[in-house]
């Protein structure tokens, strides 16, 4: 089997062949990571992502091809939220969050109830931190990787995802539904975050697997 950067290098020069295959390999990664915190340009943005994974080509300097893969998507979800901006100053990524800027997420209506209350709970929190829980529960990414997403130091990492959990936590906990549900959704993380997972990486798919 081929190595990632060397389809990408084969890709660069020519041979769509091995840019299909690296697609292939890769969409459901991208897809997801966009389709959890926008509601509308996913294809789009999944397209521009691997297009733009050829033009920086030349500057990519260690880690993973995922990794470096996903750091572009972060880079082009930031614009995008950038450009839907229509009003006031866009505060930090570390503060805001993607319910911030775009509001309730269409997918909700045909989720079951756990699956629901995690994305809201997702959502809520702040989109870097939202970013660092699903690389690690949804991509099963090394500290390492995760890092070189997001552009910080691994001990950077370690903390944020600390913090997010307890952010995650506290969100769900704090949303007018039954405490049941609430502790269903909370002592199964790992579920319902794995479920979430796959509804997410399946490409223009919306409906619940239970």
């Amino acid at each position: 089997m081929s190595d990632d950067f060397e389809l990408l290098k084969r890709w660069k020069d020519g041979d769509k062949a091995a840019g299909n295959e690296l697609v292939d390999r890769h969409f459901s990664s991208v897809y997801r990571f966009f389709r959890s915190k926008i509601d509308s340009d996913v294809e789009d943005l999944t397209q521009r992502t691997f297009l733009a994974s050829l033009e920086s080509f030349d500057r990519i300097k260690e880690g993973t091809f995922r990794a470096y893969l996903l750091g572009i998507a972060r880079h082009l979800l930031f614009h995008q939220y950038r450009n839907k901006r229509t009003h006031g100053k866009l505060e930090d990524f570390m503060e805001v969050s993607a319910e911030d800027l775009m509001g309730t997420p269409s997918q909700l209506r045909a989720m079951h109830e756990e699956k629901k209350l995690l994305l809201k709970g997702l959502r809520s929190i702040p989109i870097d931190f939202q970013i660092c829980v699903e690389l690690h529960y949804w991509e099963g990414m090394g500290v390492a990787d995760i890092a070189a997403v997001l552009g910080v130091q691994t001990g950077t990492v370690k903390s944020r995802l600390f913090r997010a959990r307890q952010m995650l936590r506290e969100r769900i906990e704090a949303m007018h539904v039954s405490d049941q549900l609430i502790r269903s959704t909370i002592d199964d993380l790992d579920r319902w975050a794995a479920a979430l997972q796959k509804d997410f990486g399946q490409g223009g798919s919306d409906g619940d697997e239970g």
